[in-house]
């Protein structure tokens, strides 16, 4: 029997190239938009600008896939910025004529962190341009596709590779650089590993609406990056230290915890704990590798 075909929009950006990592059961198709990734057997990957409706339906009608993630258009530059709802608009569209899964990544950031922990019920309320367009991008998919799944994780962190946050603390350490690190700041950070075998469960899945996956514990910023920095076998420098939202005077949200009990009782992937993972990682760097 033929493996399903996957399609992963963003295959070679940071959540996008794990999930192929972990599709081996797929026959898997990827995407990017500049940068072509290393030619590999576990995928075949496609350039498409998602702006341009005519290049994803051309997409979509060749490779003809059972199920899409789409994982591209993240928060890392203004392009990706404007990308957003062009893209999810002109894929969720595509996805329906060809009648494919669509599951769509969105984030906890379509909160103000006001009212934490937020089930799937909760009405958005985004304090940053990024968090508005991926809540109005959740709109148009569930718009056009009702069958769709709108996936809301946390903060996702991973070691190998290391991902972008934890990778600006290593930077700003390595530069001695002052490094500041929130008390007041909570959110239920998910190992990227973790969430990559959760989408692959959700994609053999039927559950349809919105699906919050995150860790199965609330962490501020500081205690958070001290686990990393313990994952890392780093000690805690001078230039870290702890503060506050307030003392620094910027806007943002306070509380952006996660409620995954409808995800918990849906999945057989278990959402561990920030220090679940930092003890079995400890114990066995391959962990889940």
């Amino acid at each position: 029997m033929s493996p399903k075909t996957l399609l992963i929009t963003g295959g070679s950006g940071y959540l996008g190239s794990q999930i192929i990592r972990f599709a081996q059961h797929w026959a898997v198709h990827a995407t990017y938009l500049h940068h072509p990734p290393t030619p590999s057997q576990e995928v075949t990957y496609h350039q498409c600008d998602f702006r341009e409706p005519k290049q994803v339906e051309q997409l979509l009608k060749t490779i003809r896939p059972n199920v899409i993630i789409h994982t591209a258009c993240s928060n890392q530059s203004q392009d990706n910025l404007h990308s957003i709802l062009p893209a999810a608009h002109n894929l969720v569209r595509a996805a329906v004529t060809i009648n494919a899964r669509f599951i769509h990544i969105s984030t906890d950031l379509v909160f103000d962190g006001a009212h934490g922990p937020y089930t799937e019920e909760a009405t958005p309320s985004p304090l940053s341009e990024y968090g508005k367009a991926k809540a109005e991008s959740e709109d148009i998919v569930l718009t056009h596709d009702p069958k769709a799944l709108v996936v809301r994780p946390s903060l996702i962190y991973g070691i190998d590779p290391i991902d972008h946050q934890t990778r600006w603390l290593l930077h700003g350490i390595d530069e001695q650089q002052p490094v500041t690190l929130f008390t007041d700041e909570f959110r239920s950070p998910i190992w990227v590993n973790t969430l990559c075998l959760a989408l692959l469960e959700l994609a053999n899945h039927s559950v349809t609406g919105i699906l919050h996956l995150a860790g199965d514990q609330d962490i501020n910023r500081w205690e958070f990056g001290l686990a990393m920095l313990t994952m890392l076998k780093r000690s805690t420098p001078p230039n870290v230290v702890p503060s506050t939202i307030q003392e620094s005077g910027l806007v943002r949200p306070h509380n952006l915890t996660l409620d995954t009990s409808k995800a918990q009782s849906l999945l057989k992937t278990p959402l561990l704990s920030v220090a679940e993972v930092t003890q079995n990682f400890c114990q066995q760097e391959s962990f889940l590798h």
